[in-house]
């Protein structure tokens, strides 16, 4: 029980970790390619960053199905950052260089362990929610 407590703190911290890298990535997203959107893209954000907040307080308190929503939402940062490097801003991207590139392949090197770990921490036998 005890290693399946820790695995699922360390899923819960690795999401924190990315979004907290999904939202560097949104501030310079604001300076360098917002700047013509409306209030909408704002509020879109704002939503979007809740729900992800909510997810991560609700599956801390031994919220299973919140561990669900965190795998979508760390699935979609890891699909953000492919579609960005494959569609929008190849590598190298010239956008806010340096700190645009390092933000983006931020996106994807704790995005993908934090999904795999969600994932693993969802898909063992035993109930990993701590109480």
């Amino acid at each position: 029980m005890r290693a399946t407590s820790s695995a699922w703190t360390a899923a819960l911290l690795l999401s924190g970790a990315a979004l907290l890298s999904f939202l560097t990535r949104t501030f310079i997203d604001y300076r360098f390619v917002y700047e013509e959107l409306t209030l909408g893209v704002t509020v879109f954000n704002l939503v979007f960053y809740g729900g992800w907040i909510g997810a991560i307080v609700a599956a801390s308190h031994a919220g299973r199905r919140a561990m669900y929503v965190l795998l979508a939402y760390n699935t979609l940062l890891v699909v953000f950052g492919i579609f960005t490097l494959v569609a929008l801003c190849p590598s190298p991207c010239r956008t806010a260089w340096p700190v645009g590139e390092i933000a983006i392949w931020s996106n994807l090197l704790i995005g993908i362990p934090a999904a795999v770990l969600v994932a693993m921490s969802l898909f063992r036998r035993t109930s990993p929610a701590p109480k």
